[in-house]
């Protein structure tokens, strides 16, 4: 690992656990086993590093949860599958990564520039289209097919499923102040992510509620233990 991987590394871990304007330098370099000077030599000022921070773990993001979404279109499976891998990409990705996400919720909250920045610079090192986009021409397609809402805005769908996909990393205490004791939080997140897909489902599909409702039936009778399962 060269040093200005062990530097960012470092930051990421840093940012995600004191903020943006809590970190210090000296901690940062402390953890990354480095001169401070060192930081200084490759990235101008804190403000520098945290900027690369955000585009490595924005890209990071992006790219895994972009590569699930374009698999899950191209293996041709359909539109309840796409939905279904798309809603438990996002709860397992924020769920096992933690530092990313932390860093990510900070900048979307805290109304930073550098997210819209970072995203504009992604745009433009990717030569093919975007998971975000090529989800939105197949959901499109599905409207023309009958199988979508034709009144289903595809834009707000995504945004109202990466809001919920998230909204329990925003802040834990979400579920003390709605008095939910959550004592087996892979469980919980299991259970959120089926009650997201339900939703979704039941939203957006012309007539298929009961169709739905009839599979998760028979799969719960074959796999009775699934529901404790990721």
């Amino acid at each position: 690992m060269t040093s200005k991987e062990r530097i960012l590394k470092a930051a990421i871990s840093v940012f995600a656990r004191k903020g943006r304007h809590g970190a210090r330098m000296e901690e940062i370099a402390s953890l990354a086993q480095i001169n401070k000077a060192m930081i200084y030599y490759f990235f101008h000022s804190k403000d520098d590093l945290y900027f690369e921070v955000l585009k490595l773990v924005h890209s990071e993001t992006t790219m895994s949860l972009s590569g699930i979404t374009v698999r899950a279109i191209e293996s041709g499976q359909g539109y309840e599958y796409v939905l279904r891998n798309f809603i438990s990409a996002m709860i397992s990705y924020f769920s096992e990564n933690n530092y990313y996400t932390r860093i990510l919720i900070e900048s979307m909250t805290s109304g930073s520039e550098e997210i819209s920045q970072s995203i504009k610079e992604l745009k433009d090192c990717i030569p093919d289209r975007s998971g975000t986009e090529r989800f939105k021409e197949f959901f499109e397609k599905g409207k023309s097919e009958g199988i979508i809402r034709h009144d289903v805005d595809i834009v707000h769908m995504v945004i109202s499923m990466i809001g919920m996909s998230m909204i329990y990393f925003f802040s834990r205490s979400i579920t003390e102040a709605m008095e939910i004791e959550v004592s087996d939080e892979k469980y919980f997140l299991e259970q959120r992510r089926e009650s997201i897909i339900d939703l979704v489902f039941n939203s957006i599909f012309i007539n298929k509620g009961n169709d739905l409702e009839n599979k998760k039936t028979r799969s719960k009778s074959k796999n009775p233990d699934n529901s404790n399962r990721r």
